[in-house]
């Protein structure tokens, strides 16, 4: 450890600890003892926070820190993601903070079913032997998905205005609006590299940001 770097500071350190259960956070894993890792190089971040440490065995940590190794970072995101499920929510009184859990909560339900349907549509409108009829039924219905999507994604921005997440979820959107207008705006058949794009994959690693934003925001 560098002799500049200072300490993880202690009650930051057990919250890191208790969210993994004082156990390694890699699902395979879970043994004990364990140290307190950086998922982006703290060489990179200059600073401790909660949202980027994770708590690793120390043959796990190797692992990570190997360039070599198997484990990734985006591998350790959702790891770290995984470990602050939505379920079972015990919030603080503070005013606002049920709103804000609603908005992520309904911001979820609509991507999960808009990105689906976006992906359907394109695959249908890629393939010669579609009828007409299912593919417009496709394209209407991940349309209304869109616009379910959109309302949760501005209510979600309005509830957590002027914070890190709201601009996140505004990248977000913007990224899956993209690939989808160019799904929609494309002559039929949809060529397959825009079909094939594997959009969920792509926000994954903002998702899971995203994700762990929030927890550390209602303190979860």
């Amino acid at each position: 450890m560098s002799a500049k770097r200072p300490k993880v500071p202690s009650e930051l350190r057990r919250r890191v600890l208790i969210e993994a259960g004082h156990r390694c956070a890699i699902p395979t894993c879970k043994t004990t003892p364990v140290e307190i890792a950086h998922i982006v190089p703290w060489s990179k971040v200059r600073k401790h926070e909660f949202k980027n440490l994770i708590a690793l065995c120390p043959t796990c940590h190797a692992r990570f820190d190997d360039p070599r190794g198997s484990i990734d970072r985006k591998a350790m995101r959702q790891y770290k993601a995984n470990l602050n499920p939505l379920l079972s929510v015990s919030l603080r009184s503070r005013e606002g903070q049920v709103d804000l859990l609603v908005a992520y909560q309904e911001l979820r339900v609509t991507f999960a079913e808009w990105i689906p349907a976006e992906a359907q549509y394109a695959a249908a409108k890629s393939r010669r032997s579609s009828r007409v009829k299912e593919v417009a039924d496709l394209r209407s219905l991940a349309i209304d998905k869109f616009s379910w999507a959109l309302c949760a994604a501005l209510d979600f921005q309005s509830a957590w205005k002027g914070s890190e997440a709201s601009c996140l979820v505004g990248e977000i959107l913007y990224h899956v609006g993209e690939w989808a207008d160019e799904v929609h705006d494309a002559s039929f058949p949809l060529s397959k590299e825009i079909a094939r794009r594997d959009i969920a994959e792509e926000i994954s690693e903002a998702s899971a940001e995203l994700h762990l934003l929030v927890c550390e925001e209602l303190s979860m």
